[in-house]
């Protein structure tokens, strides 16, 4: 199963997130205001982008002078996250692995952020205990995703292969069609996260109407879900 997941990143990646790319700069700035309210002010974090895709997220905290682990199971996503990180010249640590089985020792990270990942996990009890294992006392995760399909969706056989592919994956993502904030912020708290919380993300929502207005057909806005490890 995990083979199919990373066979269809692998594949989608060279058009994942193509309308973005000319708004990145705009993407980053936006990101970084939103996430400086969250961060202890004055301290150089170990961040760790889970799902990190084309790297926006490592690119986001890298430029703040952070230091940055990008991770994605997907080695094609990844590639081009290396090549963006070249062309802005930062520094990020690179790692091909499973967020579900994060190939770190325990408390190595102040933050753990993720963008756009929840609804592509298989088990999210086992993600969460896995940030929460990674990350320090006090240590903190910023998620942001949204429900970006249709609830009940039923796949049409009649389409290319990759959209085929895609079809075939949602037997396996349980949040597929059914993402929402207050179900992340029940499974944080079973998983060893305290302060937990949420918030919705309109500025992002219209950013992303904007770059994408055809393929972004959103069923509700974006959202931010916050919490510390006990």
């Amino acid at each position: 199963m995990k083979d199919k997941i990373t066979a269809h990143w692998n594949q989608i990646s060279p058009n994942y997130r193509k309308m973005y790319r000319d708004h990145l700069d705009e993407e980053i700035l936006l990101m970084q205001k939103l996430f400086l309210e969250k961060l202890p002010a004055g301290k150089k974090l170990n961040v760790l982008d889970i799902g990190t895709g084309p790297g926006i997220q490592a690119f986001v905290f890298a430029e703040m002078e952070h230091n940055v682990t990008a991770l994605d199971i997907s080695e094609e996503m990844l590639a081009r996250a290396k090549e963006g990180a070249k062309n802005r010249n930062l520094s990020i640590k690179f790692v091909e692995g499973d967020g579900e089985n994060l190939p770190f020792e325990n408390n190595t990270f102040d933050v753990i952020v993720n963008m756009h990942l929840l609804w592509t996990l298989t088990d999210h009890d086992k993600f969460f205990s896995e940030c929460c294992r990674v990350l320090v006392p006090g240590g903190r995760i910023l998620a942001i995703d949204g429900q970006w399909f249709q609830p009940g969706y039923v796949p049409n056989r009649n389409y290319n292969q990759e959209e085929r592919n895609h079809d075939e994956l949602i037997e396996y993502l349980p949040l597929y069609d059914s993402n929402s904030p207050e179900m992340i912020t029940d499974i944080m708290e079973n998983n060893g996260f305290s302060e937990v919380s949420w918030k919705s993300l309109p500025e992002y929502a219209e950013y992303m109407k904007r770059c994408d207005p055809e393929g972004y057909d959103y069923l509700s806005v974006p959202y931010l879900a916050t919490g510390i490890k006990c």
